[in-house]
């Protein structure tokens, strides 16, 4: 009780949290959620059956999110949606 625990303030909590939210989707907080969510399962498999690559995996996920999806999961529901609703 009352005691801080340093590794709270590491870079990679940081880092992790700007990746959650690119994942998820910015701009809005349920995409922050899901983006935390598919880290968080994608980072307990990965860990687990390949751990030393877990970092290489996560920055990798990073880049190609910010390249194909800048909208993250939350974006491309919504344009799956957006298309769905121009065909009917």
């Amino acid at each position: 009780m009352g005691i801080i625990n340093p590794g709270v303030f590491s870079p990679l909590f940081s880092i992790e949290l700007v990746i959650w939210v690119a994942i998820g989707g910015r701009g809005t907080l349920y995409g922050a959620i899901i983006g935390a969510i598919i880290v968080n399962f994608a980072s307990t498999y990965f860990t687990s059956a390949l751990p030393e690559v877990w970092l290489y995996a996560l920055g990798g996920l990073f880049v190609l999110v910010t390249l194909y999806l800048p909208q993250g999961v939350v974006g491309l529901i919504s344009k799956i949606n957006a298309r769905l609703g121009k065909a009917k």
